[in-house]
């Protein structure tokens, strides 16, 4: 078993320092039941590799984090000689995404396709501020490790398309991927919005995360688009609620997706 170090969290004397330092939000941050947990409880984590600090905020997106952002001086703490980290994993956009209202319409009750509920501006304007905040960290990173011998890797999470049922993370309704909707007259159709959700995670994947992604440079967009169950038969066993997956889901994105990436690194066997 493993430990998942949050802020504030102090290592036992007894315990290896934290390898990995996670920075991000939704699917690494909310509850006790997350991705890096079901990551360092997993029994092909190396030993070594099991213990992460976490660094994150609710609400906070990930321009935020760079510059003179409100959590820049966080991150820089953790960037000093002081700590030492072998890997890291970067996640968010989700708060990015509430913060721009899904970069949908003020009005889109009338959409007869997906495509057509989005405001081109705001969605530009999304994936603009996305990509400002996951360049600016993993510019922070290296400038940081800049003298030493090797590039740690740096991985970035793509989440999975969710089905914006309404399920929220405290009862049967109340998401606010739906409420967003609602407010923006999505046709209430759950596989329409559920096809909105594939637009958006799919812009952000392809117009960001792949132009990151730089093998040689030892950073890694971990897609993970289409592991979970979307159809009406399945996808609550995969789904815990609107956006977050399931124990059962977060193991499917692991080994699917993850594994591949971390085990050429020996963080798992």
């Amino acid at each position: 078993m493993g430990t998942v170090y949050r802020p504030g969290d102090v290592p036992d004397a007894r315990d290896a320092p934290p390898s990995g330092l996670a920075l991000g939000d939704s699917w690494f941050w909310h509850g006790s039941q997350t991705l890096l947990h079901a990551l360092v409880d997993h029994p092909r984590i190396v030993p070594d590799h099991a213990g992460i600090r976490l660094l994150g905020f609710n609400g906070a997106r990930l321009n935020e984090y760079i510059g003179d952002g409100h959590y820049a001086g966080v991150i820089r703490t953790h960037l000093t000689p002081g700590f030492h980290f072998s890997e890291f994993y970067i996640s968010g956009f989700a708060n990015d995404a509430l913060e721009h209202a899904l970069a949908l319409r003020d009005d889109c009750a009338r959409a007869r396709e997906p495509a057509a509920c989005f405001s081109p501006e705001r969605l530009d304007l999304l994936l603009h501020h996305v990509d400002e905040g996951l360049n600016g960290i993993i510019r922070a990173i290296r400038w940081a490790y800049r003298k030493t011998t090797w590039q740690q890797p740096i991985f970035l999470n793509g989440y999975d398309y969710p089905v914006p049922d309404g399920r929220s993370f405290v009862s049967a309704h109340g998401g606010w991927v739906t409420a967003t909707m609602d407010r923006a007259g999505v046709p209430a159709d759950l596989a329409f919005r559920t096809e909105v959700m594939k637009l958006l995670i799919d812009a952000v994947n392809d117009e960001v995360l792949a132009a990151c992604h730089a093998p040689r440079e030892r950073v890694f967009h971990v897609d993970s688009r289409g592991v979970l169950a979307t159809d009406a038969a399945h996808y609550r066993d995969d789904w815990d609620n609107e956006l977050y997956p399931s124990a059962q889901g977060f193991g499917k994105i692991l080994e699917r997706a993850w594994f591949p990436r971390l085990r050429q690194f020996g963080i798992v066997g």
